[in-house]
Parts: C-alpha cells; sequence; structure tokens
C-alpha cells in the first residue's frame, strides 16, 4: 500500500511538473551492467548485452527505477531470454530492453503506458503490481527530456526503446551541463 501511494504521488507531481530531480552525470551503461549482473545472479533469465558508453545528465535514481521496472517487466514476460542494449546515436543515449516473450499486441502499445493499465488479467494487485510501472518509467523519461516506445523485439516478444540526451561535451572530452563544468 505504501509503494503504491508513493507511486501515485510520484504522477501527481509528474502531472504538476513539481518532480524534483537532480542534474548530475549519469553513465546509463552502468544502469544497464547492474542491472544485468542482478539478473545473471538470480539466474532465472539468460542475460544478453549489447552496452556501448553512454552518458547523460539526469536522477539517477529515477533513472534506475526506469531501468529496474522494464527490465524486471521483461523478465516476467520472458520465455528465456532478456536482451539490454545501450548505444550513443546523434546526440541521444538510445537503451532498448527486450524479450522473448509474446509481445505487446500493436493495438495496446500505447495504452500500456497508460495509469492503472495491465494487460495481463491474471494478474493482480498481489500478484503483480498496480499498473503504475510503465506510466512512471514514462513519465520519469519525459522529465529527462527523452522517449520511451515499445515494439516488436527482433525475436519476438517486445522491445522499450528509450531516448535520452547525452551530456554536451566540448572538443577536450569535458562535459558541460547547467553552467557546470565536469571533467571526465
Amino acid at each position: 500500500m505504501r509503494q503504491l501511494i508513493e507511486d501515485l504521488l510520484l504522477l501527481a507531481r509528474s502531472d504538476e511538473d513539481a518532480m524534483e530531480l537532480r542534474r548530475d552525470d549519469v553513465d546509463a551503461d552502468d544502469l544497464l551492467l547492474a542491472e544485468a549482473s542482478r539478473l545473471r545472479a538470480i539466474g532465472s533469465v539468460h542475460t544478453v548485452t549489447h552496452i556501448e558508453a553512454c552518458r547523460t545528465v539526469g536522477d539517477r535514481a529515477a533513472l534506475a527505477r526506469v531501468v529496474r521496472n522494464l527490465v524486471d517487466n521483461a523478465v516476467r514476460h520472458a520465455a528465456s531470454t532478456v536482451t539490454m542494449a545501450c548505444r550513443p546515436e546523434a546526440d541521444h543515449a538510445v537503451i532498448t530492453i527486450a524479450d522473448d516473450g509474446p509481445g505487446i499486441p500493436a493495438q495496446d502499445r500505447a495504452r500500456v503506458f497508460e495509469r492503472f493499465v495491465r494487460l495481463d488479467p491474471a494478474r493482480t494487485r498481489s500478484s503483480g503490481g498496480s499498473g503504475l510501472g510503465l506510466s512512471i518509467v514514462e513519465q520519469i523519461v519525459r522529465s529527462h527530456h527523452g522517449t520511451v516506445a515499445v515494439g516488436d523485439a527482433a525475436h519476438g516478444g517486445a522491445v522499450f526503446t528509450l531516448t535520452l540526451p547525452l551530456a554536451q561535451q566540448d572538443s577536450a572530452g569535458t562535459d558541460f551541463q547547467a553552467g557546470s563544468l565536469r571533467s571526465r
């Protein structure tokens, strides 16, 4: 019940553009590597990674929650494999999290980001959450000036694709964000 209330408060703050997010350098690749390590330790699915260095600016805890929510959903629906990837593309970090499960029908893909939506009628709040996870993912990603979409994974299943702005750099490889200078 406490988690449900916290999730609803987070969404309410998002509705009012009042989310309090930090603005720090976040290595998106490190977030994915941590989740891959967690999954390998659990051993419930085969974990595949294709991860390149990608640095963005934002709230590390909020972005870690996004990745954890998507990975947990992928594990829940995977037949056997979860694939995580991260690569820089133009001025964005592109993060994908895929499973080899049943996928999400095209007509339901926009709806999965709505509040309280659970496509599996067999899942209840006690066995599978409140239906707020993907709505929270979308709000956090949007607050980081990014996007999230769902499509068909290459080998069946669903793939969630996040795009987040890369941290800006000068030609010497020094990060500039929000008037501060951070050297690598």
